[in-house]
């Protein structure tokens, strides 16, 4: 039952992020990009100043770009590398992630605000529930 909710999870951002994009000629210079990567953090069960504990890349991660209203305007998923790019529209957004085969892990929503043409880095944090 799992497996088939990530499945059609999947593919809906397949087609929402398919959707995202007009079609017309030179259409593209209107849409704005989100690239980053889905990390996994803490991995370490102690971390220190002195000794820190570096973040993991996730990879196979629905990502999804939300707008004000609580709609799904795009999404992709994370590759082999933790990485994603994402192309959407101008406007404000919560960058966020599914992740829903361990309940210990959590995402904070991160804002991010698209305009035409440019670039926006930005990671997602997954909270491994280590403490």
């Amino acid at each position: 039952m799992r497996r088939a909710r990530l499945s059609f999870l999947f593919l809906l951002l397949v087609l929402l992020a398919a959707c995202a994009r007009d079609s017309s000629p030179g259409s593209d210079d209107r849409l704005g990009t989100i690239r980053g990567e889905v990390l996994l953090a803490p991995i370490c069960p102690v971390e220190s100043a002195e000794s820190p504990c570096p973040s993991r890349s996730l990879a196979g991660v629905p990502v999804q770009v939300v707008d004000a209203d609580g709609h799904v305007r795009a999404g992709a998923v994370s590759d082999d590398h933790g990485a994603f790019t994402i192309d959407v529209t101008p406007g404000s957004y919560l960058l966020t992630a599914s992740i829903e085969e361990d309940p210990a892990r959590s995402v904070t929503p991160v804002r991010v605000v698209v305009r035409a043409g440019e670039i926006v880095r930005s990671n997602v944090m997954v909270d491994s529930g280590i403490r």
